[in-house]
């Protein structure tokens, strides 16, 4: 049997190993359009990514829902989340209650992302609910907070 070990990021370490919640939330008052944006937070310069969800109401509780959100910023819309359609139901032994529960993926699937200079995150509506939903919508993500001046320890924006 291998054992294997891991890259460690020793940058990482160095420079400050405190995570960081970044969270905001939208009340959706009414049926959201293909195209519309919402500015969730700036991320800092310096801040890098390493994960985070997209949570939410049952916003499209339509029984064939249409409505799909991508998560990113101005430079790339999808880099966190090319969500497609948001399946808002239950899905046993996975997601046990309905609503929006989407870990944030994209570009984050090759480690954590590091942006030079302070950045929108936004998310973006593709296609419009089948039906009108409201309710609330919640970006969370985890960072690492990092001084700017420094090289940072994985690719950047």
């Amino acid at each position: 049997m291998a054992n294997l070990n891991s890259v460690q990021h020793e940058q990482l370490v160095a420079q400050n190993g405190k995570l960081h919640i970044l969270w905001a939330t939208r009340e959706i008052a009414a049926e959201q359009a293909a195209g519309d944006t919402i500015t969730m937070f700036t991320i800092p310069a310096g801040t890098t990514v390493h994960g985070g969800w997209l949570r939410g109401d049952a916003i499209d509780a339509h029984a064939t829902p249409t409505l799909d959100y991508d998560v990113g910023d101005a430079s790339s819309s999808t880099r966190f989340l090319n969500g497609g359609v948001v399946v808002q139901g239950a899905v046993t032994g996975t997601k046990p209650e309905t609503g929006i529960s989407v870990p944030l993926f994209g570009t984050l699937k090759d480690g954590p992302y590091t942006y030079t200079t302070a950045t929108d995150i936004i998310v973006t509506t593709l296609d419009d609910a089948a039906t009108t939903g409201t309710g609330t919508l919640s970006l969370w993500m985890t960072c690492t907070l990092f001084d700017p001046r420094v090289s940072p320890p994985s690719k950047t924006a």
